[in-house]
This record gives structure tokens, sequence and C-alpha cells, in this order.
């Protein structure tokens, strides 16, 4: 059954089109960002960050898990970026509060550190305990690096119960031969958690599941492989410099994805998104919250994709970052201040049946 345009759904898709237009601006003007997105719009036949919503609302349990598997590896640093990891940990306390949710981090180990740095500013507590995770708590679960261990490692977590959701946000993916890459094409598979495998038996069992990334390299985007390896520069076959033969595109296919900038950003579109259509918008987190993230992310030596321990994320810092959020917020708590003033035009828009 297709979506009846009411004012709602109207209200609903333009605020998801403002959202999906800010997550993607694309400060360094190289236009990977678009075109990642004409794939993954004409996939998802609406705005992302509202497909995403949906799908949260519709499978997110209360005192069910969610799994949720970030944290890239740079090289030749040996450590994580920023870029995923802080908008998962902030992804994870809006789960609890928005679902009573138990958010399960699955991460390399590198993560841990800024997911305690960041979880403490925001005020839940942490755990490594996969059967009681608490209330107002997350779990830590690191995961391995060796092909040999990956199964074994994925049936133990998930003898612990399933899942109503897994989420992948800057989630390194392997490609067709095996092999891990950073954005130019170079092999990183030996710093690589290994969590293809999990999110593979999660989406053979049915379980609603959802990717976020902004390149191509991340767990989730085949679902738009034809579109990645044709206009994605080191995605198509022969692409990347390990000689792989396969580019860097991951060869793992999301039911859902969204695209952006940066991968933060995406996920950031997400939340704000899904307290919109909760009608809470007090549970899209603020400057301030961003801004501490960030701070306790770099403290703890997350690095940029520069490689250096800043508060920036892809390379961009807070002058962008915080009025992004922002902005986000902004868009998502405005339509109630003037609800009683545009009543009229939504009915007159509708009737002109632009939008059905």
């Amino acid at each position: 059954m297709g979506i009846i345009m009411d004012k709602k759904e109207l209200m609903l898709r333009n605020i998801g089109e403002d959202l999906d237009s800010l997550m993607n601006l694309d400060p360094r003007g190289y236009g990977v960002c678009r075109i990642l997105y004409d794939g993954a719009r004409e996939f998802t036949g609406e705005p992302l960050c509202v497909n995403g919503a949906r799908g949260l609302v519709n499978n997110v349990k209360k005192g069910q898990k969610v799994f949720i598997l970030t944290g890239f590896v740079l090289l030749p640093w040996n450590e994580a970026e920023t870029d995923g990891i802080i908008s998962s940990v902030v992804f994870a306390h809006f789960l609890i509060k928005a679902f009573g949710a138990k958010p399960v981090l699955i991460v390399p180990q590198e993560c841990t550190k800024a997911i305690i740095a960041i979880s403490r500013v925001l005020d839940f507590e942490v755990t490594t305990d996969l059967d009681n995770i608490g209330d107002n708590e997350a779990c830590i679960v690191e995961f391995t690096k060796s092909c040999d261990e990956e199964n074994q490692q994925a049936e133990e977590i998930l003898s612990h119960g399933l899942p109503c959701a897994v989420i992948t946000n800057e989630a390194p993916g392997r490609n067709k031969n095996g092999y891990y890459h950073n954005a130019v094409g170079v092999n990183t598979s030996h710093v690589e958690a290994k969590y293809d495998v999990l999110f593979r038996k999660c989406q053979e069992l049915g379980i609603y599941n959802l990717s976020i990334g902004d390149l191509g390299n991340e767990i989730g985007m085949a679902a738009i492989e034809e579109h990645i390896r044709k206009y994605i520069p080191y995605a198509e076959e022969g692409g990347c410099k390990a000689g792989t033969g396969y580019g860097i595109l991951a060869d793992t296919a999301a039911d859902n994805i969204i695209t952006a900038t940066c991968s933060d950003w995406g996920c950031n579109a997400l939340m704000a998104a899904t307290a919109f259509l909760l009608e809470d918008t007090s549970l899209f987190h603020t400057i301030e919250v961003q801004a501490s993230a960030m701070d306790a992310a770099a403290a703890a030596g997350m690095l940029d994709m520069y490689g250096k321990p800043r508060p920036f994320i892809d390379g961009i810092g807070k002058n962008i970052n915080l009025p992004m959020i922002a902005m986000m917020r902004a868009i998502i708590e405005y339509p109630a201040t003037v609800a009683d003033k545009t009543a009229e035009w939504f009915s007159r828009t509708l009737d002109k049946g632009y939008f059905e």
C-alpha cells in the first residue's frame, strides 16, 4: 500500500528533503556526496533520513537490542577516526531516550576509549555484559580483526539474543575479494574489524538493517553497486591500489541506506527525522552536546581524516558541524510554531496534486 499524502506526510517529506540537503552539503566541493545521493535516493524512493526514521520507529522496541557497527581504523596511524564513532555514541543515547532500547556498539578495540569518554559527557553508562544491559546503559563489544575468528564471534554475539535492528555507520566493508580499503584505495585489511559477517547473518535472519556511508567502502553500500562503480573514484573494478581487482566498494548490500558528506551527518539527520516522526523534537541533541562529544573523542585520541587528534569530523571543524546541528534542530522544531498559520496552505497545496 502506498503512502497517503496528507498534511503530516507532506510535512515529513519536505522536512526530510531539508535534512537530506543539509547532510549532503559539500564544503570540499568535489561532488562525491551528490553523486552518492542521487543513487541512494533512487534506491530508497523518498528522503533517506525519513526512510531510515520510519524503519527505526517500526522496528526498534523497548528493552530490545540494537546493534551499532562502527569504527574505521586509519593508516598509517593505526587509530580510529572520529567520523562514525561520535554520532554512533550519540545515537546509542538517542535509542535509549527515544525507545528504551539496549544499544550494543560493536567496534574495533581502538574505539572503546572514545565510547567511554563520550558516554560520560552524555551521562549514560557502558557495560561489556551482553546479557545485562541497564536502562541507561549501552554495551561495548570489541570485534575481532581475524578472518579465522569472525564467524565464531558473530555466532557467539547472536547467542545472547537477536537484535531488533542492526545499524552500520562508517563501518568498513570488505570488497568482493575480501579486502578492505581506505578512501584512496589503500589496503587496510589488517587493521579493520571483520564484522561484515555479523551484518550478513543479521540480514539473513530478516532483522531490520540500515547502513550509513559517505563513499562506498562501508558495509551496506553495494545496495547501489552499479552507480558507485560507475561514478565514484577507486570503486571501479581494478581501481584500488591493493590490486585486488574489485576496487574499494564493499560487498554487502543493505536493505536501507543513508549516504551523506560525512557518515556522522547522515546519522544526525536520521536522529532528527526520527525525533520529528516521534513528535518529540527534544530527543535530538543540542550543539552543546555535539561540541562536548567532539571534544571527548579528540581527547581520547580519535583522529580526523588527516590523522590529527582534534575535534573535527572528516577534516571539518565545529564551524560547520555545530551550525549544522543547530539548523537540523531548528528545522524539526519550527513547524509546530506556525501550525495555525499554515493550515490553509497545506490543504490548498495538497489539492493541487503536485506531491501525489
